[in-house]
């Protein structure tokens, strides 16, 4: 009974960190095929003018459940990075790495993993997500902290 809960409650957390009902955001699929995932995105990130947060993890992640509770359980967090971020996830495991994909972005360490890009597809920048833990969750003050510098970031673009 017990591992069925656990497994319930990651199911939840998985499918909550889905943004918009897009299907490049709502799990870490190993079947799908990242570059045209990036091509939705980036034509979201136009029309919406806003940049593009890659999250590199997969569901063996215990961190990425972590990540997907901690943005079920904050709505006002969830919010902070739709208006930012147009969100991809990037599965990365031994059933799938992905591994052309992740050649045309920076090294990273650990998972979950951030990698922001403007809408033209340059990387800008990249977030190891350790800086951003608290206990077994995320610090909400850390997560703000780094949602508002992009947001800075991508606003000074739209400001003559």
């Amino acid at each position: 009974m017990k591992n069925i809960i656990i497994i319930v409650s990651l199911m939840f957390s998985l499918g909550a960190f889905a943004f918009n009902g897009k299907p490049y955001n709502e799990n870490y699929d190993p079947k799908r095929d990242p570059f045209s995932d990036f091509k939705l995105a980036q034509e979201d990130a136009i029309l919406e003018n806003k940049l593009i947060l890659l999250v590199l993890g997969g569901d063996w992640c215990v961190w990425c459940h972590y990540l997907g509770s901690f943005i079920t359980k904050n709505e006002m967090m969830k919010q902070s990075l739709e208006n930012t971020f147009v969100v991809m996830k990037v599965n990365v495991s031994q059933e799938n790495n992905n591994q052309e994909f992740l050649s045309y972005l920076p090294e990273h360490s650990g998972y979950p993993y951030f990698v922001i890009l403007n809408e033209e597809g340059k990387v800008v920048g990249s977030q190891y997500t350790g800086d951003l833990e608290q206990d077994k969750s995320y610090s909400i003050e850390e997560f703000s902290k780094f949602i508002e510098t992009w947001n800075e970031v991508n606003q000074k673009k739209f400001t003559p």
